[in-house]
């Protein structure tokens, strides 16, 4: 086997299968297909005031694919320049994983109980989080409470377990946001009058998140 033939980094001829897909059909999603999911979901995760749905399928595609690669690494010469620009695309990629659940665990970590008081609305296939972040939410907002209830209370004794929804954050949703269409999308409401705006393939755009929220679920835009 030739080195060039050792690894074929996110080629489009490596194919999976798109579990999102509720199509009776198969359809196969390509391993660049799979990055690029992963870091629009990457970005946006970062630019939105809530959280978003997790990209679990996704992920666990990627680290699939990093795991393959890894493993046809170990036929290169580590001296070889190409070993190294591999390597550096490895390490790109985990940062971007790692980065998109940090961000994650930020936001359940800030806005615990308005992150459950709301995924308990939801359908299965609505809910955003996935099982371990769900378990984790509940964990830690247990953890919150049974702290504020043994220590708190007792330099606030005047505060009622009645007053517990006033201590829940939540996120300003109609805080403003970049985003850039990726379709055209017309009639988008971008004011509290009402008014609307024509939005071309590309465009860029401040809008207040709650305006535009369902775009980015659509992917019809994303947030920059």
């Amino acid at each position: 086997m030739s080195e060039d033939e050792v690894f074929q980094p996110l080629s489009d001829t490596d194919n999976f299968e798109d579990f999102d897909n509720q199509a009776e059909e198969e359809e196969l999603i390509t391993a660049q297909k799979v990055l690029e999911i992963v870091e629009t979901a990457w970005q946006n995760e970062l630019c939105a005031p809530e959280i978003l749905p997790h990209q679990e399928d996704m992920l666990e595609l990627m680290l699939g694919q990093l795991a393959h690669m890894e493993e046809n690494m170990k036929e290169l010469d580590k001296n070889d320049f190409r070993f190294i620009v591999h390597q550096m695309e490895l390490e790109r990629i985990r940062y971007v994983m790692a980065s998109y659940l940090r961000c994650r665990l930020k936001k359940i970590e800030t806005y615990t109980r308005h992150i459950l008081n709301e995924e308990g609305t939801r359908d299965l296939s609505d809910k955003r989080l996935s099982p371990e972040e769900t378990k984790y939410a509940r964990e830690y907002a247990d953890n919150v409470e049974q702290y504020f209830q043994q220590v708190a209370l007792q330099y606030m004794p005047n505060v009622q377990r009645a007053e517990a929804d006033q201590r829940i954050v939540r996120p300003n949703l109609m805080s403003h946001v970049f985003i850039k269409a990726n379709v055209a999308v017309p009639a988008v409401v971008v004011g509290v009058d009402d008014e609307e705006v024509d939005l071309t393939a590309g465009s860029q755009h401040i809008i207040p998140y709650q305006l535009v929220s369902d775009l980015i679920y659509k992917n019809q835009a994303q947030l920059i």
